[in-house]
């Protein structure tokens, strides 16, 4: 075992035995009275149908509100821990927080708008379609939702790998809310409220919002000063108006703003690569950057707050019902993005590789769905979906590492999608304890894409701007699209599931479904073939046996699945050499023909006694390529890639946490710990040994005390210190870079409720 995992075990041991401590302590105090000794049951929406998590035919782990409660979540990336198979980490390219969420090794880790993401991230019922932004502040969460393989039916296209759906909690006529303020390490300050009170007998409104200030863990020796700064601040509204029993309308906006220093990525470097043996920013020892330290950088990027991510987000809905069991509902979403960032890649005292990239993101859906519930043998979801979205970024590259002068390539990209659906799901039940599952999802995509660039030569640095001359366009190196072109595709996603009681509380299902992921044009393209020539759809077929069950009266939950997903047409994004042009480099997304992926998962929950708690999760993936032989390396000559581990795809990944709760003198304590465990895996597509991750072992730990609706906490994130990356990017030849996971964590949090 490594001294890594002797610590964290040792470090569990120390928390696991204070909460035996405390619970020994404890019971010398009366005991509360015993309600129910059994666990509270999970109810769901994941089928856009209320349904409790046991009944549902397909692989779920959730969140409710008291387990929330119970954690100190900064954002989705937090969530990871709650399922197996699952990895959420921000990739640092971009501000604001840029998603790289991978469930049984299906995912994307790319800050290019122009790649669909393949695990959809859900808000309400709206799904967010970039990357960028996916990084959802835990602010308001009412219930978290990890949906596993993939969801073709009921969420479409790019939920190849799942779905992290999220729902916040609804106005209350009764004035009701919560304010909580955290100090933390790295003189971090957030503070977050909700409210929630009626206005007339049929209208409720609830208002929240939130601030965060932090130094960030990133020390930045250039500049003498911390270079991770960022301010965060987020205010919402939703109004909820009931004017007839049957009738239901709820109008949501949300706006956040975030100001931030540009990210800090750690250069790394092998003897081969140019920055290394022209420039002599080599990396120490394989997977270490050139600073030797994964927390200080040398970027020469201003630390200025510079970096403006802004989200405006605007959601609609109405519920009409039409009869004691069938409503019909309608959901509007808008959301609508603009960034700004001049970021140092290279991550050197020298302009080697910046770039400005500005971009604008807009998307508007409507989905329009009957549901059928109640007790009768029948019970459905049939909708409607149309999506349309369109983004532009004007992106330009500062180079100096091309020789003597500073290269300055201009590209400005604008890509729209549109894209509607008609999509149905239904479970017939033949007996009490047969259940057929059987749906269907027919999608059409159209997008469009307009290129068009230009390369500047400017002398001397950044700063001076002093352009002397325009390069002319070049057969094959300059790209230039007077007009948009288009390509279209149209896909039948199916499922079907068999689920069996033996009893009320033992469930067992059979389940094959289909996941796609529309195809698409290159956002970074240097080359024309690569701008105008589209890649295509991919898709997944998953084959899963599982089981849900509870006993000894309801104390234990345990549930799991074997699965097996073969894809075709896997896409995968990597940077390639293209000679001849402004970069010498473009980023292009192609099809890596098959994949298969299987493994198991088991999610466990047992309630011990009245006042203590275990739970935790394992996960077991194995993913190979099949058949793969394509042009990775951009000479023109297709090889036989079969060789390469599928990246972000680790073997075991798995989960153990103890919850402690009982009356103590006047209040309630309540201790918490957790150990998350993230095995060996690759972060590059060409696995890159400078950017391997070793298995990391994560603990957080909790203790807080709680009178009335007083609540103090004192709480660690990552207590064993693991500084593995969460990003690794290769530029082939050239240098790679990565960013380290956030290091120890310290912070005591203060919650009112009322």
């Amino acid at each position: 075992m490594s001294g890594k995992a002797m610590r964290a075990l040792l470090a569990a041991s120390i928390s696991a035995a204070g909460l035996i401590a405390g619970q020994a302590h404890a019971q010398q105090a009366p005991q509360q009275a015993e309600a129910s000794e059994g666990l509270e049951a999970i109810v769901v929406t994941a089928r856009k149908r209320t349904e409790n998590l046991q009944n549902v035919s397909s692989s779920i782990s959730a969140l409710g509100v008291t387990d929330l409660a119970k954690r100190f979540d900064s954002d989705v990336r937090d969530f990871a821990n709650s399922a197996p198979n699952v990895l959420i980490d921000d990739t640092q390219q971009g501000p604001g927080g840029v998603a790289a969420i991978y469930i049984r090794g299906i995912g994307v880790a790319d800050v290019e708008k122009s790649v669909d993401p393949a695990v959809g991230v859900v808000i309400d019922d709206v799904y967010l379609g970039q990357s960028s932004g996916s990084l959802l502040k835990a602010i308001d969460v009412d219930r978290v939702e990890v949906l596993r393989g993939p969801q073709g039916t009921l969420f479409g296209r790019n939920a190849t790998g799942g779905v992290i759906n999220l729902a916040r909690s609804k106005p209350t006529q009764d004035l009701t809310g919560k304010v909580r303020g955290t100090y933390s390490s790295f003189d971090t300050f957030d503070f977050q409220g909700v409210v929630s009170f009626g206005l007339a007998p049929n209208v409720a409104l609830k208002v929240s919002g939130a601030y965060n200030t932090t130094d960030g863990y990133i020390f930045n020796k250039t500049f003498n000063q911390p270079g991770q700064k960022s301010d965060f601040r987020a205010i919402g509204g939703q109004l909820l108006l009931t004017p007839t029993p049957q009738l239901e309308i709820s109008l949501s906006y949300d706006h956040q703003l975030t100001r931030q220093d540009p990210p800090q990525l750690s250069a790394l470097a092998k003897p081969t690569d140019l920055f290394c043996a022209a420039f002599k920013y080599c990396s120490p020892v394989p997977t270490e950057p050139i600073t030797g330290d994964r927390y200080v950088s040398i970027s020469n990027a201003p630390v200025d707050k510079s970096a403006r991510f802004q989200l405006d987000m605007a959601i609609g809905k109405a519920k009409y019902e039409l009869s004691s069991d069938l409503d019909v509902e309608y959901i509007l979403g808008y959301l609508k993005t603009s960034e700004s960032i001049n970021q140092d890649f290279d991550s050197t005292p020298q302009t080697l590789y910046h770039t400005d990239r500005p971009a604008r993101w807009r998307q508007v859906t409507n989905e329009v769905r009957l549901v059928k519930g109640g007790g009768g043998p029948l019970t459905f979801v049939l909708g409607g979906y149309q999506w349309f979205s369109k983004y532009t970024i004007n992106l330009k590259n500062y180079i100096g590492f091309a020789g003597p002068p500073l290269l300055t390539s201009a590209q400005d990209v604008t890509q729209t999608t549109k894209s509607w659906a008609g999509y149905f799901e239904g479970d017939y039940k033949f007996t009490d304890k047969l259940k057929l599952t059987v749906g269907g999802r027919y999608t059409h995509d159209a997008k469009t894409t307009q290129v068009n660039d230009k390369t500047i030569f400017i002398y001397g640095t950044l700063e001076e701007k002093n352009p002397i001359a325009s390069i002319p366009p070049k057969a094959g190196v300059n790209i230039v699209m007077p007009t948009p072109i288009e390509a279209s595709w149209s896909k039948f996603t199916p499922k079907v599931s068999l689920s069996y009681n033996f009893t009320p509380d033992v469930m067992t299902y059979a389940l094959w479904s289909r996941g796609y992921r529309g195809g698409g044009f290159n956002g970074r393209p240097a080359t024309i073939g690569a701008a105008t020539t589209p890649y295509n759809p991919e898709t997944l077929d998953n084959y899963e046996l599982g089981f849900k069950t509870e006993f000894l009266n309801n104390r234990v939950r345990l549930n799991g699945a074997v699965y097996l997903m073969k894809y075709k047409d896997m896409q995968q994004d990597l940077d390639v050499p293209a000679p001849g042009t402004s970069t010498g480099r473009e980023n292009r997304t192609i099809n890596a023909s098959k994949a298969d992926l299987k493994g198991f998962e088991l999610d466990l929950t047992a309630r011990i006694t009245p006042t203590f708690t275990i739970g935790g999760n394992v996960g077991f993936l194995d993913s190979q390529y099949k058949d793969f032989f394509g042009d990775i390396y951009s000479t023109g000559k297709p090889v036989d890639a079969t060789f390469l581990r599928i990246r972000r795809a680790p073997r075991w990944t798995w989960d153990a946490r103890a919850s402690y709760e009982n009356e103590v003198g006047p209040g309630t304590l309540m201790a918490n710990a957790e150990l998350h465990m993230i095995g060996a895996h690759e972060l590059t597509f060409l696995n890159n040994p400078n950017l391997r991750n070793a298995a990391q072992y994560l603990l957080d730990a909790s203790i807080s005390y709680k009178i009335n609706k007083t609540m103090i906490s004192v709480f660690g994130k990552n207590l064993a210190d693991e500084n593995g990356y969460t990003i690794g990017y290769d530029v082939q030849n050239v240098w790679s870079y990565g960013a380290a996971r956030p290091p120890r964590q310290w912070g005591v949090a203060v919650t009112q409720t009322f």
